[in-house]
């Protein structure tokens, strides 16, 4: 504990004298870290097509000063290595923002790094509520499990679901799911019929599923992180016929456009909640599909990882903007406090008490559009502001 003190004071000490030597650089760093390989590749792919796109549509620039896009690749979950390559992105490399994390304790580990040196960090994705509260730097533009699960089982709830299994992975995120989950099931009147969680990495499904058809549920919610777990489990779902005894899945990310080809037509049906869909049609969603296939390709759709990139170097932007380049972190962080803006997913804030994107939250089911599955949006939640800090005031408040 005492040398990661020492090595703050000292990063906070370099930070600062390269603040009084060029109080107005040339350029602007900006510090990506991200899933550049490995199973969680796809996060940092996205990631990097989200904020290329934005650098191109705005040649790079934020009035005078260029921006300059530095990569780091977190390589799984990894906290400590995430830690070390923040602390070098800052203390090195002189970025004067960083963006990025693709899991929750990756994240964590950056909260010492933001807060000691002043340095905001725009969370791209990290699930877990209290993230925000690590760090008065941290801001997230990503979502949390309760901003999509609180509007799912609401949804489910007014379809007359009244008896519900809930089957999560293992692993904080999956925790805040069956805390959403069975917190709002339980005010809508619902019964929680059983909990099941299934460790990270599992590839069969099958005893889990046993333990939802014996437990005879009107419905399953599901939580599974973007990947081969969700892939197998909604496959597995279909299979074992859980479908014909009476039971309907709802889900959230699991059954994301990159999924879709490996679960096939066993996803036809599933409902989810989720802040985006490439299939919204309102203008700005449009512009940003035509634009985010131009760039990489007409087969290619964007997704929640692109779209939180893109919005995130918004956000970048209004806090350069607020501090005129200069290296400012308290108030570049109070410029994005209440900052409201027209994204592809539609209007959105950063919550001023929490730091917390404001956004719609779309009920959609996957149905075959123009000969590809897709998540069409079928009902809105407008304007959500991030439950579980809503519902949690005592424990956010400490």
């Amino acid at each position: 504990m005492m040398k990661r003190h020492l090595w703050l004071a000292v990063a906070l000490a370099s930070v600062c004298q390269f603040t009084a030597v060029s109080a107005r650089a040339e350029e602007i760093k900006v510090g990506m870290l991200g899933q550049f390989s490995g199973s969680a590749s796809w996060w940092g792919t996205e990631y990097r097509r989200g904020v290329n796109l934005w650098l191109e549509q705005h040649k790079s620039k934020v009035g005078d000063d260029t921006l300059v896009v530095l990569e780091r690749d977190e390589g799984g979950v990894n906290p400590q290595r995430t830690r070390q390559l923040a602390q070098e992105l800052v203390v090195r490399d002189q970025v004067q923002y960083l963006f990025g994390g693709s899991f929750t304790p990756n994240v964590l580990a950056m909260a010492d790094v933001a807060t000691q040196t002043k340095t905001p960090l725009v969370i791209g994705n990290s699930g877990t509520s209290s993230v925000t509260l690590k760090s008065p730097y941290f801001v997230r533009t990503g979502f949390t499990q309760w901003t999509v699960s609180v509007p799912l089982v609401e949804y489910a709830a007014s379809k007359g679901v009244k008896n519900a299994a809930i089957v999560v992975a293992d692993y904080a995120p999956g925790y805040d799911a069956i805390d959403a989950y069975s917190e709002t099931f339980k005010k809508a009147g619902g019964k929680i019929a059983v909990e099941v969680k299934v460790p990270l990495g599992t590839t069969d499904f099958s005893s889990y599923l046993q333990r939802v058809r014996d437990a005879k549920p009107d419905a399953l919610f599901l939580f599974m992180p973007v990947g081969p777990m969700s892939a197998g489990f909604v496959k597995a779902f279909k299979e074992r016929e859980l479908d014909k005894t009476g039971i309907q899945l709802f889900a959230t990310t699991e059954t994301m456009e990159s999924d879709l080809p490996a679960i096939g037509d066993s996803a036809l049906g599933t409902i989810t909640a989720l802040h985006y869909s490439p299939f919204l049609t309102t203008p700005e969603n449009t512009a940003f599909v035509k634009a985010y296939k131009a760039k990489y390709g007409p087969g290619a759709l964007p997704s929640i990882a692109s779209v939180s990139a893109y919005d995130s170097m918004t956000v970048i932007a209004q806090m350069i903007k607020a501090t005129k380049g200069k290296r400012d972190g308290d108030k570049a962080i109070a410029a994005v406090k209440g900052f409201a803006w027209m994204s592809a997913r539609g209007p959105v804030s950063i919550d001023p008490k929490t730091r917390e994107i404001v956004q719609n939250v779309y009920i959609r089911r996957v149905e075959n559009i123009d000969g590809k599955l897709g998540n069409k949006p079928i009902e809105t939640f407008k304007s959500v502001v991030e439950p579980w800090h809503v519902s949690h005031p005592q424990v956010a408040a400490k």
